[in-house]
């Protein structure tokens, strides 16, 4: 599978599973700070599997 695939798909599983641990959460609590450090970690995921397909001036 191609490597942006992978990424895309890494990435918003992330976000999704971060999203629902931070809204299950109590507000500043550790799983909540985990759960917006995943979702974090699943816009990054997303962004770099999009970015490496965006050709620019091609």
């Amino acid at each position: 599978m191609e490597r942006f695939v992978r990424l895309v798909v890494a990435g918003g599983l992330a976000l999704v599973a971060g999203l629902w641990i931070a809204t299950l959460a109590v507000p500043q609590t550790p799983g909540w700070v985990a759960g917006v450090a995943l979702a974090v970690a699943g816009v990054a995921g997303l962004a770099a599997g999009i970015g490496r397909e965006i050709r620019v001036g091609e």
